[in-house]
């Protein structure tokens, strides 16, 4: 990804959200959070060597590639009930969608509705991923893979189609040449571990995320040895 596409992106991500009071606040919230915040988040990661039976949901789901009828359904925002919180991260992900980064895939119903979404980065993505995200993952070599920015819309929620689709994506990994894949969450985010912990994969390191004047330091340290997700 170039530089003038990473601008093109921006502007168009701008251009839509000038449009959306909603969409305005939190982006004002998050240019605030990057003047002085910290964050902690654990690095989680899973074996594709080590047979891991997938949770099952409380609907039948199948996982693909994202196509694009899939967008409007799953990413659209001109919903007038979405909450402001919904439109914000379907916005966000829209934005890293239109970069053609990695791969993204979706889960869906058996109506073949968009129920989950969530992001495979290979080696391959390297560039993009330490220039787009700012180094906020280890740069990945041949042996790994990378899953981010999963999303399940308000109202597939308390399904539990996280865990199963995030086991079933993971999986794909072995399709770039993969032995592990690994992602991250931050540490209060209860669901999302457990979610994880269900999908097969275990902490193996920590992040802290210093945001100071709009300037951002990152660094990692090992967990002490590997920890299920609870």
């Amino acid at each position: 990804m170039t530089t003038a596409t990473t601008l093109t992106s921006w502007a168009s991500f701008l251009g839509r959200s000038a449009r959306d009071r909603d969409l305005i606040v939190h982006i004002y919230r998050t240019a605030c959070e990057r003047v002085r915040s910290d964050d902690e988040a654990v690095g989680l990661k899973r074996d594709l060597t080590v047979a891991h039976t997938p949770p099952e949901a409380a609907i039948a789901i199948t996982v693909r590639p994202i196509e694009d009828r899939d967008v409007p359904r799953i990413l659209g925002t001109d919903d007038a009930g979405l909450s402001a919180g919904e439109k914000w991260e379907r916005a966000r992900r829209h934005r890293l969608l239109e970069t053609g980064a990695g791969t993204c895939y979706v889960a869906v119903s058996a109506e073949d509705e968009p129920c989950y979404l969530q992001w495979l980065f290979s080696e391959r993505d390297n560039a993009f991923l330490q220039r787009y995200f700012r180094g906020s993952f280890p740069v990945l070599d041949g042996s790994t893979a990378l899953l981010e920015d999963a999303f399940t819309p308000e109202n597939f929620r308390g399904k539990r189609i996280m865990s199963a689709a995030m086991a079933l994506i993971a999986e794909r990994g072995a399709d770039v040449g993969a032995r592990y894949v690994i992602t991250f969450v931050g540490v209060d985010n209860a669901a999302s571990l457990k979610g994880c912990g269900r999908a097969g994969f275990s902490t193996y390191v920590h992040r802290t995320q210093r945001w100071r004047l709009f300037r951002q330091a990152i660094s990692f340290r090992p967990a002490e040895g590997p920890v299920a997700a609870q």
